[in-house]
């Protein structure tokens, strides 16, 4: 007789029982409500984001400027603007607005409007062709409605000068042209900040052999992880990967990040020219040089060139001539910096 309950715990636990099953079934209508209608915003988003695509190829902001894209009011035809200029006086018959709200004749001379009712225009197209199906009848042309057709009216009152034109057309007054300097100023700044991002996980190094210091070194190696090694090519300025450096370690001189990329950017302190001569005793007689050569040690291999008559950097065997002193009749070469070089060739040196 112990284990036998009081009855008003026996009540408690039958309520408690009812409660529990009430409960779960709320949970579970919960659970399949929140399922379709999860459903439901998915398809809905899938919708705007097609309605966006197809309005970002109708009309895309500042296209006239370039990027191979066109706007509307430059691709369209004679008869594409007719089409538009009817839909607008249909649009203005059909619904009359308030006078707030309509669309001035004028609307022909203004550039921002015209590319904002194109677009309208493409949207309802959209619309109309979607509703062509019986399952969907009337739902595109509704959402049309309340997310383009009067949110389009007020923001073109509200943010064009169009809302001037009530009695006579007021020309555009467009805006002033960007600040070019603060333009490249902040392109500048922007590719220093990714470079640094990029560069972030390395540790640089200088390769510093004799006769080299750390502020000209002979190249520039960066290591993520002390196994996985990349040299600075100094034929097509890219990083290259490695196995391993295929020079000592002990040549191999730590580099803040800032100052490797310091080194990367200066092209010309990787040049080594010399002032042709076609031997030493032209050079001797103050005989003006033929041309310039140079010299760019890169670990894939040393390339030399010559600077020809048609203003183009072709290979040459001078620079080994010269320093190799066995050929008979090696030129005769002076070393020169990077400005004279450019005095020579008349100020072209490009790499």
């Amino acid at each position: 007789m112990d284990d036998v309950l009081p009855m008003d715990d026996v009540l408690k636990r039958s309520d408690f029982a009812a409660y529990r099953a009430d409960l779960e079934e709320h949970i579970k209508k919960f659970a399949l409500g929140v399922k379709r209608e999860q459903g439901e915003v998915e398809e809905i988003l899938g919708e705007i984001l097609d309605r966006l695509n197809a309005l970002e190829a109708v009309a895309v902001p500042g296209a006239s400027t370039g990027g191979g894209h066109l706007p509307w009011s430059l691709r369209a035809t004679e008869k594409d603007w007719q089409d538009l200029a009817d839909w607008i006086d249909w649009l203005g018959r059909h619904y009359a607005p308030q006078l707030h709200l309509r669309f001035w004749p004028c609307w022909p001379a203004h550039g921002g409007v015209v590319e904002e009712l194109a677009a309208l225009r493409a949207a309802w197209c959209a619309a109309v062709e979607a509703d062509a199906d019986p399952a969907r009848a009337g739902s595109e042309l509704a959402y049309w409605h309340q997310m383009w057709l009067w949110p389009t009216v007020e923001r073109i009152r509200q943010n064009y000068m169009f809302s001037e034109c009530e009695t006579d057309h007021s020309p555009d007054r467009p805006g002033r042209p960007t600040d070019t300097t603060a333009l490249r100023a902040r392109v500048a700044e922007a590719e220093t900040e990714r470079l640094r991002l990029e560069n972030a996980r390395y540790a640089f190094f200088a390769e510093v052999p004799p006769g080299f210091t750390v502020d000209r070194p002979d190249g520039l190696w960066r290591s993520a992880d002390d196994e996985t090694w990349e040299y600075l090519s100094l034929l097509d300025w890219e990083w290259h990967a490695v196995e391993k450096p295929p020079v000592k370690r002990e040549i191999l001189h730590p580099l803040p990040a800032e100052r490797a990329l310091e080194l990367a950017a200066d092209r010309q302190s990787w040049v080594t020219y010399w002032a042709h001569h076609t031997d030493e005793p032209d050079w001797r007689a103050g005989m003006p040089p033929t041309t310039v050569v140079r010299r760019r040690r890169s670990p894939e291999r040393v390339l030399d060139e010559a600077y020809g008559p048609d203003g183009v950097w072709e290979p040459t065997d001078a620079v080994h001539d010269f320093l190799s002193a066995r050929p008979s009749d090696p030129p005769h070469l002076v070393e020169i910096d990077a400005t004279e070089a450019a005095r020579l060739t008349d100020g072209d040196i490009g790499l």
